[in-house]
């Protein structure tokens, strides 16, 4: 299992200080058919949303079974329609990123349980920013990416612990294919982050520390995501 994850560290990340190009949509935007479809295929953002929340949700629904599956299936129907009705409001985009974004949440929430990580141990707010904690020092670009270059590490090594206990339930139960749903996951998973911090440099564009926001953002949000990965 060590082996399918590290595969899957060094296919999606690349080089840590390489912005990596937006995500594309968990489907064919050629084959588009309704209008919040082609809405999240005009834009990255949304793209990035999607092509993540789509393989989360699938990881959560294959771990439930009965009431559980039931009442996420119900809660799905529920969201796309709530998805579809943003096609009303003034800021379309905005509803749509908003949806997105509170579905995820919550099925981040379930799935850390799920594969027994603990997401939210600890407080977001209470932690510096990457960019408050290198501000003081005399080259703020060397510490950013030595922050980088340890929160993937991080994040590698809780991966494949994660990906350990998959292996465990899978022996038990040779149907389950928890481990390489795991991996599929941690790939969707650096892609929605990889293209979230592009646009957040992009949205930056004017500012001569775009860089640094990039790479800050790529420490933030990794760990966030080792968080809800750990034991």
């Amino acid at each position: 299992m060590r082996i399918a994850i590290g595969l899957a560290f060094v296919l999606a990340v690349g080089l840590a200080g390489e912005p990596a190009s937006a995500a594309g949509p968990s489907f064919d935007c050629a084959k588009a058919g309704n209008w919040a479809e082609k809405e999240i295929c005009k834009s990255d953002e949304l793209a990035a949303l999607d092509a993540w929340f789509a393989p989360l949700y699938g990881q959560v629904a294959q771990r439930l079974t009965g009431k559980d599956l039931d009442a996420l299936k119900a809660h799905r129907k529920a969201w796309v329609k709530s998805r579809n009705d943003c096609k009303a409001e003034a800021d379309g985009a905005a509803c749509l990123k908003a949806r997105y974004q509170e579905f995820t949440a919550d099925l981040e929430k379930q799935f850390a349980g799920l594969i027994g990580g603990t997401a939210g141990a600890i407080s977001s707010t209470a932690a510096k920013s990457p960019l408050a904690e290198c501000s003081g020092q005399a080259d703020a670009k060397a510490c950013l990416e030595k922050s980088v270059e340890a929160e993937d590490a991080n994040l590698a090594d809780a991966e494949a612990k994660a990906g350990d206990t998959a292996a465990q339930r899978d022996q038990a139960d040779q149907n389950a294919h928890l481990g390489d749903r795991l991996a599929e996951a941690n790939v969707a998973w650096r892609a929605y982050r990889n293209a979230e911090c592009k646009r957040r440099q992009q949205a930056g564009s004017g500012d001569a520390d775009a860089t640094a926001v990039y790479s800050s953002c790529l420490v933030e949000m990794t760990r966030a995501r080792v968080r809800e990965l750990q034991m």
